[in-house]
C-alpha cells in the first residue's frame, strides 16, 4: 500500500472548488480598457459545434450552448441540489406516468406558441433520428401524450424515479419550424431561449443574439461567440492579449500567474465529471476479466494526480465519487502493483504481455495528452504494448467511435453527474447504448430495480451492491474527480457551475 497521497482529500477538495480565486486579490480596475462588454462577450472552448444537429452530440459543454437558443424542460439548481422548472412549471411522479405542467405563454424565436405538442415532436426525433447520440434516455419511454397545449404525459416501461435525469439537457425545438423547414430544419435553429442563432462554422466558430421578447428575465449581454480552441496555451494567450474574455480548463500551474494579470481572474469549482478509461469487453484481450483487473492494477492515479495536476483532484475508490448519489464508501480501488498486473496478465494467457490500444481526444478534457502518455507508460511498466491513438473529438466520439462501440479502450469523462444510474445505465447496463459493451444479469437487475424504487435508502443500496459488481467485473478504471478552472476577464460577473456549461445569460459586465 502507499504510504503517502499525492492528490488533496475531498474535504480540501471542495473547499478550494467553492470560491474563484479571484476573490484573493482584487486590484483597481480603474482605467483598464476590456473587450467584454455589454454587445459582446467571446469565449474560448475546448468543444466546439461539428452541426447544427441539437441531437448529435452528448457532451456538458455542447449541451451549456445549445440552452443559449432552446431550452429543456427541467434544470438542476446547483445551490440547492434540486430539480428546478424551465420549460416544465411543475410535475408529478404517478408510478408509470410523469405528467408535466407546462409554461405558458412562451413563443419560439419564430413567434409559434410552445406546447406540449412540441415536447412529443422533440422528444420523438431524439427517439427515431439516425443521427441522435441522445435517444438512450428515452429508452424506457413507451408513449407521450398531450392531454392540452400545456400538459405533458410520459409513460415508462416500469415505474422510473430518475426520469428526470434524461430530460436535463433534452432541449425543444419548434415543430411549426420542422413543417416549415423539412429536411432543412437544422440550417433554421429555432428555439424559446433567451438567444437567437446568428452564425456557424463547423468546428470553429458559433454566434447568438440577444433575444429581446424572452418569457424570462432578459439577458444583459446583447452578443455571445464561442470558438474552438483546443490548445490550452492559446486559450490562455487569447484571454490574455484580450481576444477572449472567458476560457475553460486553465492548467492548475497557469491558475496563479493569471491571477496576477490586471485584467483577468481564475474561477475555480469542484466538477462533476468522473474520469475513467473503458476497457470494452467486446475486444480482445478485454474479453477477459482478469486482464480488465490488470489494467487497473498498472495505473498510479496518485501520480497523475501529483505530478499532472499538482495535487488538484482525488482518486476515485470506487465507480463514483462521494458527492454522487449512489456511492459506497465501503469501496477501496485496486492498488498500484505492476508485478500483480504482469501476474494476472499470465494467467490469463499472456506471459509476454498483451497488445492493446488506447484512444483519446486531445483538446477535449484538462492535460488529455499528458495524461493518456502517462497512463501508457504506466501500462507498459505493468506488462501491456500500448498503441496510444488521438483522434478528433467528432470521430472518437460519433458513432464510428464511442457511441457505435467501435472502441477497445479510451479515456473518457462523465460530466454532470449527481446520480450513479447515469453513468451505470449509460455505460454498463446490457444495450442501453454501445459505448462499453459490459454485459451482467445481475447488474442489470440491479439497475431495473433502483430505477422504479422510490424508496431513497432502498434505491441507494441497490446502487451499492451494482457498484460492487462494476469494482469485480471492472470493465473500467476509476480514475479521479477534478477542479475545474476557468479563466475570466475582471470587469466580467460570473461564477461557474460543476456541469462545464457556459451559459452567458448568467453573466453580468461591470461598469
Amino acid at each position: 500500500m502507499r504510504k503517502e497521497k499525492s492528490g488533496m482529500n475531498r474535504r480540501e477538495f471542495l473547499k478550494q472548488g467553492a470560491i474563484g480565486l479571484g476573490a484573493l486579490t482584487s486590484p483597481s480596475l480603474t482605467g483598464l480598457s476590456w473587450a467584454a462588454s455589454k454587445d459582446r462577450v467571446t469565449i474560448y472552448h475546448g468543444s466546439g459545434m461539428d452541426s447544427l444537429h441539437p441531437y448529435n452530440h452528448s457532451s456538458s459543454p455542447l449541451y451549456g450552448l445549445w440552452e443559449h437558443i432552446m431550452e429543456d424542460l427541467v434544470d438542476i439548481d446547483y445551490t440547492t441540489n434540486q430539480w428546478a422548472g424551465r420549460l416544465a412549471e411543475s410535475w408529478e411522479f404517478q408510478g408509470r406516468k410523469w405528467v408535466f405542467k407546462l409554461r405558458k405563454g412562451v413563443r419560439f424565436h419564430d413567434g409559434s406558441p410552445f406546447t406540449s405538442k412540441d415536447v412529443i415532436f422533440s422528444y420523438n426525433r431524439i427517439k427515431n433520428d439516425k443521427l441522435s447520440l441522445q435517444k438512450s434516455n428515452f429508452a424506457d419511454v413507451v408513449e407521450m401524450a398531450a392531454p392540452d397545449d400545456h400538459t405533458l404525459v410520459l409513460v415508462t416501461k416500469e415505474p422510473n424515479v430518475v426520469l428526470l435525469d434524461r430530460l436535463q439537457n433534452r432541449v425543444i425545438i419548434s415543430s411549426a419550424a420542422a413543417e416549415k423547414y423539412g429536411d432543412d430544419l437544422d440550417k433554421h435553429p429555432i428555439g424559446t431561449g433567451p438567444y437567437k442563432f446568428v452564425s456557424f462554422k463547423r468546428d470553429g466558430e458559433f454566434v447568438v443574439r440577444r433575444n429581446d421578447d424572452y418569457w424570462g428575465p432578459k439577458a444583459e449581454i446583447r452578443e455571445v461567440v464561442w470558438r474552438k480552441v483546443t490548445e490550452e496555451a492559446a486559450r490562455i494567450a487569447a484571454l490574455e492579449a484580450g481576444q477572449a474574455d472567458v476560457i475553460y480548463s486553465v492548467p492548475i500551474h497557469e491558475a496563479l500567474r493569471l491571477e496576477r494579470h490586471p485584467r483577468v481572474r481564475v474561477e475555480k469549482v469542484a466538477g462533476l465529471r468522473m474520469y475513467f478509461i473503458a476497457l470494452n469487453p467486446a475486444f480482445k484481450p478485454f474479453d477477459n476479466k482478469l486482464v480488465r483487473q490488470a489494467v487497473n492494477y498498472s495505473i498510479d492515479t496518485d501520480a497523475l494526480i501529483k505530478n499532472i495536476f499538482d495535487g488538484n483532484g482525488f482518486a476515485l475508490n470506487g465507480p463514483v465519487g462521494p458527492n454522487v448519489i449512489g456511492h459506497d464508501p465501503s469501496l477501496k480501488r485496486y492498488p498500484y502493483d505492476p508485478k500483480k498486473a504482469k501476474e494476472l496478465l499470465a494467467k490469463a494467457g499472456y506471459p509476454s504481455g498483451a497488445e492493446i490500444k488506447f484512444y483519446y481526444s486531445p483538446g477535449r478534457y484538462p492535460k488529455d495528452k499528458e495524461v493518456c502518455q502517462a497512463i501508457a507508460n504506466q501500462l507498459t511498466k505493468g506488462g501491456f504494448k500500448v498503441d496510444l491513438i488521438a483522434q478528433e473529438w467528432a470521430i472518437f466520439w460519433g458513432l464510428s467511435g464511442v457511441n457505435g462501440g467501435k472502441l477497445p479502450m479510451y479515456y473518457i469523462g462523465r460530466g454532470s453527474l449527481t446520480d450513479a444510474d447515469t453513468l451505470y445505465d449509460q455505460y454498463f447496463r446490457t444495450g442501453t447504448t454501445k459505448r462499453v459493451s459490459y454485459s451482467n444479469p445481475e447488474f442489470d437487475k440491479l439497475i431495473d430495480e433502483e430505477q422504479k424504487t422510490g424508496d431513497h435508502k432502498k434505491r441507494l443500496a441497490l446502487l451499492q451492491k451494482a457498484s460492487k459488481i462494476l469494482m469485480e467485473d471492472v470493465p473500467f478504471v476509476p480514475l479521479y474527480d477534478l477542479a475545474d478552472i476557468y479563466g475570466v476577464v475582471r470587469n466580467v460577473i460570473w461564477k461557474p457551475r460543476p456541469d462545464e456549461q457556459i451559459l452567458a445569460f448568467e453573466m453580468k459586465i461591470r461598469a
